[in-house]
């Protein structure tokens, strides 16, 4: 495998919770959200961010790092219905669910719950239905759960500007994006984690284009330099002479194959 192409390996979108980069709105969210979880009420928790702001990344980190500590769950699936649901955090508790009425196992859920130190992270949230949301809500209500909730930035707002969810107390988290320095100290980190020789030709003029064209979202800028360093691979492997170093030109030809910029 060439250079080239290891680069762009580091730069496929994956999970792996061992590539965290710590930007630092991500570290300021998780000692939000773990600075909420030590609060004696439990309220619910919104985690808010652009789409590719590292949402789901976050919640696999936190559940990696908080499994052997504290009871989590980690819904990544929202098409979910009251009953499931309900049946999901019975068993997660290693219970046999009383039954199929709703009523009754929504007491069996919150007697099993209340006063245990547990989080219920549900991603991509914005998705919930209209009736889950609201069976969210009222075991929200019931202060005996905690549930941390992933939604896009636009969808989660308006979600939390209805009445019946802005006159209830909550937290808002939010994930911003990388600045370009983080995204700097990001390319180099992955890089230098595969001997990489020629970091000085990824100029800071280079990298703060690579920032403004991704607009500093995560996953944009790991589509970019994944599409720019494929670029590469190709360009010296049948020996394009005006293309064979990182560019400008490149970096914007790396744009529009990764559909982020258009002709």
């Amino acid at each position: 495998m060439t250079t080239w192409l290891k680069a762009a390996e580091r730069f496929e979108e994956r999970r792996n919770t061992q590539d965290y980069f710590e930007m630092q709105s991500a570290l300021s969210a998780i000692d939000k959200i773990a600075t909420c979880l030590d609060e004696k009420f439990p309220q619910p928790i919104y985690l808010i961010g652009e789409p590719g702001s590292g949402k789901t990344f976050l919640l696999n980190l936190l559940y990696d790092r908080w499994y052997e500590e504290r009871h989590v769950i980690l819904i990544e699936t929202p098409f979910i219905t009251p009953l499931s649901f309900l049946y999901q955090l019975i068993r997660h508790k290693g219970v046999v669910a009383e039954g199929e009425d709703i009523e009754r196992l929504r007491v069996q859920a919150t007697e099993l719950y209340r006063g245990t130190d547990h989080v219920v992270m549900i991603d991509e949230a914005q998705l919930l239905s209209v009736e889950m949301r609201e069976f969210v809500r009222m075991l929200s209500d019931s202060q005996a759960f905690w549930f941390l909730l992933a939604m896009h930035k636009k969808e989660g707002e308006a979600i939390l500007q209805a009445p019946h969810f802005k006159s209830r107390p909550h937290r808002v988290v939010e994930l911003s994006c990388l600045t370009p320095n983080e995204c700097k100290n990001y390319l180099y980190r992955e890089l230098l984690r595969i001997g990489y020789s020629d970091i000085d030709e990824l100029s800071p003029s280079l990298i703060k284009k690579a920032h403004r064209i991704s607009g500093g979202n995560f996953r944009n800028f790991k589509k970019l330099f994944y599409h720019f360093f494929h670029l590469l691979h190709y360009t010296n492997a049948h020996q394009k002479t005006k293309y064979l170093h990182p560019s400008s030109c490149t970096i914007t030809m790396a744009a529009m194959s990764a559909e982020l910029i258009h002709d």
